[in-house]
């Protein structure tokens, strides 16, 4: 009995050896950028979910070979790539990875961007803020960039005022809210 956990023992250790290693080979794979970025990414003939390995590849190439920052991150999404890709074919471009590397050149020059840029920082600052009346008047700033209207943040502050939303954060009550408004619809079918 002593042989074989020692035999088991020795299995699995050098199975986990090899195992680990095969991961560090697959993390550590050099980009050649200047060659990779010429080619098609997988995400344009293939459809895939956002667990798809050759999309994450696809991701993490322009990670590498694009220096995207966190602002530029929140583009990263199968379904957002996709459509960035076909405007700028249709606009007479390769559907290549330096396509889309260029596209975020371009656009973090533009006004579109550093608003685009402030509202997200905006969101992740005070997403996870809990409700807070007494801030209110700062906090509003994020919804008022969500296009609501003074009716609309009105209405929010008497919903976020409500006890049973003291200790949620704002996106737990904006999603709770949400589902409010969509439960009093009348064109629901």
């Amino acid at each position: 009995m002593a042989k074989l956990n020692r035999f088991l023992y020795k299995y699995v250790l050098l199975l986990s050896v090899f195992i680990l290693n095969g991961f560090s080979a697959i993390a550590q794979e050099a980009i050649d950028c200047e060659k990779t970025l010429d080619q098609e990414p997988y995400f344009v003939r293939h459809k895939s979910g956002a667990k798809d390995q050759a999309l994450q590849r696809d991701i993490e190439i322009l990670k590498r070979c694009g220096n995207f920052n966190p602002v530029d991150s929140a583009f990263l999404k199968g379904n957002m790539l996709g459509m960035l890709m076909l405007q700028e074919v249709r606009a007479g471009k390769p559907a290549t990875y330096r396509t889309l590397v260029e596209f975020f050149q371009n656009f973090r020059k533009t006004a579109e961007y550093k608003d685009f840029s402030y509202g997200l920082a905006l969101y992740r600052k005070i997403g996870d803020k809990k409700v807070n009346l007494a801030d209110w008047p700062a906090d509003q700033e994020l919804f008022v960039r969500m296009g609501f209207t003074v009716n609309d943040l009105e209405d929010f502050k008497d919903f976020i005022s409500r006890p049973e939303h003291a200790e949620m954060s704002y996106l737990q009550v904006f999603s709770k809210y949400m589902n409010e408004i969509e439960g009093m619809r009348v064109d629901k079918d």
